[in-house]
């Protein structure tokens, strides 16, 4: 079709490849996405078609509701209603233009594929919903696998951050033996350092992608009051810590507890709202499921079923769609209705569910099937988000008893022998040689020991302080990229381990000094 409008316009196959490149030139220059993250926007965006189509709605009314979800992949089908209304092409051809130009080989295959489909005149709805169900597998079989990737990096990493917080132990426990020069030192915080953020970099790159919160931004209540928190006290709470951290002659300790309470506030509500979020994402497909099957059975909308159902098994949903009904009641567009429901809950799953069951009833889409798609699209995510948590969990709760004992470690070795270095120097200068007839051995002398005259500790603490403070920010940023989430749930992780090196760094000093004096002191 496309071929011979261009032929009667007087396109030839070069003037038609120029106006193809010159509709699609977006393309080449669009930013690459996170292929994770495509994957799940490419399963919601087939089971969206997939439930459209059991309207027997027309390709045009297909592709243009998929083009309005705000989603990575969108800009695809985009670029093929741009081919079509600009350059007057079929769906068919379109498909097969923009699966030629893109970089995405997930993309391009399920273009070429739908291209193939429609060229052939297949059913749509049995073509989208076997893709559907295929999408579904492969998704599935990809996030099991990054499950198991995720499992075994936790466990290495935990491993990575003993070895790497051993270096430094050795190293400091070599000077007793043997002198080290600042290079030496400065190496081994450098490697310790470096693994510690490439443990912390790895366990991010394989956790799988997703959003629990819309990405659209924050709009539940809780989450709202969440973000006003974190602008107000962060800010707040990193003046007022670095102020008096310069007041009290550098003690940074005191300045990282105070800038670690400062995230907390925001961080627990952010941690409370992601409970939430995974009863919500779990429930909504038991209330999809449930209220097209009402809606099939008494052969009426869904406005009058939601009178019909038993709210009780909503579960975490009762309230959100006991308000959802007042307002349809009250003569409030239902269109309106289910957008506040959505906003309410403040989840991207949710909001991808009920788009998938909304938006094809409203175009006369069966209930029946309509409910059945959009809870088996969210029940897939749910599970498997469960399963990721099994993970997630564990490895959080390990995370900050290990972070403080390697962190309470590092910071005790160095004032322990700070202080052994002071009193020996100490009991030096009060020695007279002269009052024994015996001559005292040069043991500092001796090929290579070291009394720790030569070790410089000014130099030395600087650089433990750096590798507590990479230490705090690997060991948060792990476990929020292992359980996913909001970045305030990041901010989060880092107020706690900051609030566990700052008691660390302020404690651990005067503790070991009482240790020290109490085993140095001569026996009464």
């Amino acid at each position: 079709m496309a071929q011979g409008i261009l032929s009667r316009l007087g396109f030839s196959d070069k003037s038609k490849q120029a106006a193809e490149d010159n509709a699609l030139s977006a393309i080449e220059s669009r930013p690459n996405v996170d292929k994770k993250q495509l994957a799940f926007d490419l399963f919601t965006h087939i089971s969206y078609m997939a439930s459209m189509a059991t309207a027997k709605a027309s390709r045009d009314v297909m592709f243009r509701y998929a083009a309005t979800l705000n989603l990575s992949s969108t800009s695809y089908f985009m670029d093929i209603n741009t081919l079509v209304n600009r350059l007057k092409y079929d769906y068919s051809e379109a498909c097969r233009a923009v699966a030629d130009r893109t970089k995405e080989h997930d993309v391009s295959s399920l273009l070429l594929r739908m291209s193939g489909s429609l060229a052939s005149g297949e059913d749509e709805e049995e073509f989208l919903t076997r893709e559907a169900a295929v999408m579904a597998e492969l998704y599935r079989a990809t996030y099991e696998t990054n499950i198991e990737s995720l499992r075994k990096w936790t466990d290495a990493y935990s491993a990575m951050i003993v070895s790497a917080g051993l270096i430094v132990v050795v190293s400091i426990i070599s000077m007793m033996i043997w002198s080290l020069g600042p290079g030496m030192i400065l190496m081994t915080g450098t490697v310790t350092m470096t693994v510690a953020i490439i443990g912390s970099w790895t366990i991010y790159i394989a956790a799988p992608k997703e959003n629990y919160t819309r990405t659209a931004g924050l709009t539940a209540t809780n989450q709202i009051i969440a973000l006003k928190l974190f602008k107000y006290l962060v800010p707040a709470g990193f003046i007022l810590g670095a102020l008096v951290t310069v007041l009290t002659g550098g003690q940074l300790g005191i300045g990282m507890i105070i800038f670690g309470v400062s995230l907390l506030p925001s961080g627990v509500i952010m941690n409370r709202d992601s409970s939430r979020l995974l009863k919500l994402d779990a429930d909504v497909a038991t209330a999809t499921r449930m209220l097209g099957g009402i809606t099939d059975a008494i052969g009426t909308t869904v406005s009058d079923a939601l009178g019909k159902v038993d709210r009780r098994s909503l579960g975490s949903l009762e309230q959100y769609f006991r308000r959802l009904e007042v307002r349809v009641r009250s003569g409030i567009t239902p269109d309106r209705c289910w957008d506040h429901l959505i906003k309410e809950s403040g989840s991207e799953l949710m909001e991808r569910t009920i788009n998938i069951f909304w938006d094809a009833l409203t175009i006369g889409g069966n209930p029946l099937v309509t409910g059945k798609t959009a809870a088996f699209f969210s029940a897939e995510i749910s599970l498997l988000r469960e399963k990721r948590a099994l993970v997630a969990q564990t490895f959080g709760y390990l995370t900050v008893p290990l972070h403080a004992a390697m962190v309470g470690l590092l910071i005790f070795i160095v004032n322990v022998m700070q202080l052994f270095a002071d009193t020996m120097l100490s009991d030096t200068d009060s020695v007279d040689p002269g009052a024994s007839g015996a001559s005292i051995p040069d043991i500092a002398g001796s090929s290579g020991f070291n009394t720790f005259a030569n070790v410089n500790f000014e130099f030395l603490n600087i650089i433990i302080t750096m590798v507590v403070v990479v230490f705090t920010i690997a060991n948060a940023v792990a476990p929020w990229a292992a359980s996913g989430g909001h970045r305030m749930r990041a901010g989060y992780q880092i107020g706690v381990m900051m609030i566990v090196s700052g008691v660390a760094m302020t404690a651990i000093p005067p503790i070991s000094r009482m240790i020290f004096v109490t085993i140095s002191a001569p026996a009464s």
